[in-house]
């Protein structure tokens, strides 16, 4: 600038002495110098001032708006800042996520002015947001706002964050004039647009991580992330708790290495997970997962996977989960899948599978393996009296008897209620096997006691032998049952080993359950009837109902063929009903044809027994029949009133009360107690014919039967003797005072039409006992 000025003075003595110019001249000569000159350094500096403020005043902001720790503060800083810079009267900043009333604190503007100059200039916001640049006017304040008639310049600014539009800056001048300078003022919204955006992703980035950590920390899994320089960058409360590693372990330089230690000191199989973290270690791209056994009995599932940037792994991130309880759970369940929950031995899965591998090495060594198959004798009788509670304590205590009689390697299980299976694998031959099950039977027939009561449990045994018996175990274990069956027929408390024929045999039941399904369809049963004899008159008196099977491939079928196994599948009951039927039907036409009345026996099964309709049944086929109650008489066993004397006792007071008679069959062959003769109120008994064949030749059979006969008639009741078949036995009957005889030696059991005979003309037999017995009553 001084040689400017230096240059325009030093050209005056050249004015002066060369071009002559005079006074006057001289002076306006250099005052117009002196104006060009100024003007144009003026100029210049005011040039310099504007880059510099176009460069500076935008950096400045940024250092300003940097310093605020939340976007709230930055709005303030700047519009302080932009109130320093400008000497504003007032300033607003709307971002486009704000709604009205919701605008950044206003330096020198109440949110009700704010709200007016932003209804009042819309349009021109919306050009500056969607043209991104700035826009400065005067806005009449009259037009813009109520009560406010100054004149103030107000400038537009957009706020640009990284290229989008992010708001604007409404900036008012007090002297009325433009701002001025629209580059500066752009640069300037630049500036706050990317420092207002940095803040806003910081407070993002704050809640998403806060939101991770608490996700983190709410899962029942352990996580922590371990970073390729060994530091651990991230971890949640669970795995500090699972681990139980102390906070501080993990914060310092070497905090991997620290874990690792922890961790491997915990763990049982030490040198297995410290060889897996080494191998990890050389190959961190790969996942693995393991499972860790504690020291204190815990079990974790540890899974890993490697964290990668940009495909270049930067750490590994470790999920850990305590599956303790699951892991117990699952061996509970498989126990439960696998053992019987009462006595704990291994069930019938578990029982198949040992027998199949049982097999399968036999094979290979040659060497016979049986299956023994027992099942407790009338174990229904220990419930029904005792109660299930006792019932489950016997089979408790016979699992535990079972367990101790095989050998290691042997398998005792229960496969079913009362029902036990042994697995006996290098048996020596039929001798030894037949040795064992000697035992099995001994220790079983011990007395045991239960609560206070003492019993005596039996059990049948049934065995089967590989190979000879079945190369697999489903068929051993189908034959070894089979020959418990056997056992069971020969009477209970012995074992049989299973033969062919016994196949045979279970066929043979079988086809006979189908043939007994379709029996009464077909009217393929009959009723046969064997007479009675009366002492006092020597006339028939009575007739025994007894069923007979037509089969039209086996011909003439007897109840002992197929009775038990009508029992069995419940069919006794409509058969039963079928035979009650029959016989009051028949002994109806013989009374309507004019023949001597007699009284019907027809036997009721145990099954029978027990229906809750008995008594209205047998009153409706006797309405249903005609025939008087008087001439039907029921016959039933001691086995059936055992089960439920009170119920029984109940049944046979309403058949009485409605006029039947009731006797009792079989008397001397089950328990034999004469109290049920004094409770039950029955017409007759009858002596079973095991004791009426050696009548003759065996004292005690002999003395049984006379004091039989002798104990009945002090109770009033009647006596039928079951089984005469000779004159000597009748001879002893009758010196006895027996009252009935039926049998062989009086007559066989034949179809209802000769009996119909026999009624109507007494056979040459009967004529003899006349003649040889005279009559009691005339």
């Amino acid at each position: 600038m001084v040689g400017v000025y230096g240059a325009i003075f030093g050209f005056i003595p050249f004015y002066a002495f060369v071009l002559h110019y005079n006074a006057a001249q001289l002076i306006i000569g250099t005052l117009i110098g002196l104006g060009i000159a100024v003007s144009a350094i003026e100029g210049a500096f005011a040039q310099m001032f504007k880059f510099r403020k176009r460069s500076s005043y935008p950096a400045t902001l940024l250092v300003e708006i940097g310093a605020a720790t939340t976007v709230e503060q930055a709005h303030s800083q700047l519009l302080d800042a932009l109130a320093e810079l400008f000497k504003l009267s007032g300033a607003a900043l709307l971002l486009d996520n704000a709604e009205p009333g919701d605008e950044t604190p206003a330096l020198g503007l109440d949110s009700n002015r704010v709200q007016c100059l932003r209804t009042s200039i819309g349009p021109q916001i919306e050009t500056v947001m969607k043209s991104r640049r700035s826009l400065s006017q005067t806005v009449d304040s009259p037009i813009a706002c109520a009560n406010d008639r100054s004149r103030q310049a107000l400038a537009v600014v957009p706020v640009l964050a990284w290229g989008r539009p992010a708001g604007v800056i409404l900036m008012l001048s007090p002297t009325g004039k433009d701002l001025g300078d629209h580059e500066l003022l752009d640069g300037i919204g630049v500036a706050a647009g990317v420092s207002l955006e940095n803040l806003r992703q910081q407070d993002h980035l704050q809640d998403a991580l806060s939101v991770l950590q608490a996700t983190l920390d709410s899962t029942a899994d352990g996580i922590v992330v371990v970073v390729a320089d060994r530091r651990i960058a991230s971890y949640n409360r669970r795995f500090l708790e699972m681990w139980q590693v102390p906070e501080h372990l993990l914060s310092g330089g070497d905090g991997a290495a620290s874990l690792a230690d922890w961790v491997l000191n915990r763990v049982e199989n030490r040198e297995e997970f410290e060889q897996r973290l080494s191998d990890l270690q050389g190959d961190g791209s790969v996942d693995s997962f393991d499972q860790l056994r504690l020291k204190d009995g815990r079990l974790f599932e540890a899974y890993s996977q490697p964290q990668t940037i940009e495909g270049n792994i930067v750490g590994r991130v470790w999920c850990v989960r305590d599956v303790t309880e699951r892991a117990q759970s699952e061996q509970t369940i498989r126990r439960l899948a696998y053992h019987d929950a009462l006595t704990d031995l291994p069930n019938r899965a578990l029982f198949t599978d040992r027998l199949t591998v049982a097999l399968a090495q036999s094979r290979r060594l040659h060497q016979p393996v049986a299956v023994v198959f027992l099942d407790i004798d009338r174990f229904k009788m220990i419930n029904d009296t005792l109660g299930h509670a006792a019932g489950d304590d016997v089979l408790r205590s016979i699992g535990a008897e079972l367990s101790t009689l095989v050998r290691d390697g042997d398998t005792v299980a229960r496969i079913g209620g009362d029902e036990f299976t042994l697995l006996l694998t290098g048996v020596g031959g039929d001798e030894s096997i037949a040795a064992v099950a000697g035992r099995i039977l001994e220790t079983i027939r011990r007395p045991r006691t239960v609560g206070e009561q003492e019993i005596h449990v039996t059990t049948s045994i049934g065995i089967a032998i590989f190979p000879q018996d079945g190369d697999d175990a489903e068929t051993l274990l189908r034959n070894a049952d089979t020959a418990m069956y056997r056992a069971k027929a020969q009477g209970r408390d012995n074992f049989q080993t299973y033969t062919p024929a016994m196949s045979d045999e279970i066929v043979r039941r079988v086809s006979t359950e189908s043939d007994l399904r379709r029996a009464l369809d077909r009217s393929e049963f009959a009723v046969y009837y064997q007479p009675q004899l009366d002492r006092a008159t020597w006339e028939i008196a009575g007739a025994e109902a007894l069923i007979r099977w037509h089969h039209p491939v086996r011909g003439l079928v007897l109840p002992g063929d197929f009775i038990s196994v009508a029992e069995e599948t419940g069919l006794i009951v409509p058969i039963g009903e079928w035979v009650l039927r029959a016989a009051c039907r028949e002994n109806k036409i013989w009374q309507d044809m004019g023949l001597p009345p007699i009284t019907v026996t027809v036997n009721l099964s145990a099954r029978q027994f027990q229906q809750a309709n008995l008594v209205a049944m047998i009153a409706g086929v006797l309405a249903e029949t005609g025939l008087k109650a008087r001439y039907l008489e029921l016959e039933i066993t001691e086995g059936t009133t055992i089960k439920d004397p009170e119920f029984a006792a109940a049944v046979i007071q309403e058949l009485r009360d409605m006029g039947v008679r009731v006797s009792i069959d079989d008397f001397g062959t089950g328990y034999s107690s004469l109290n049920y003769l004094k409770r039950f109120r029955l017409d007759r008994l009858k002596i079973d014919r095991s004791f009426i064949d050696e009548l003759t030749t065996s004292p005690n059979d002999a003395a049984i039967t006379s004091a039989v006969i002798a104990i009945a008639h002090s109770l009033g009741l009647g006596v039928v003797a079951e089984g005469v078949e000779t004159q000597e036995q009748l001879d002893f009957l009758v010196k006895h005072d027996c009252d009935t005889f039926q049998g062989y030696y009086i007559g066989r059991p034949e179809p209802a039409i000769m009996l119909q005979g026999l009624l109507q003309a007494p056979q040459v037999r009967l004529d003899s006992i006349r003649t040889r017995y005279p009559r009691l009553v005339s």
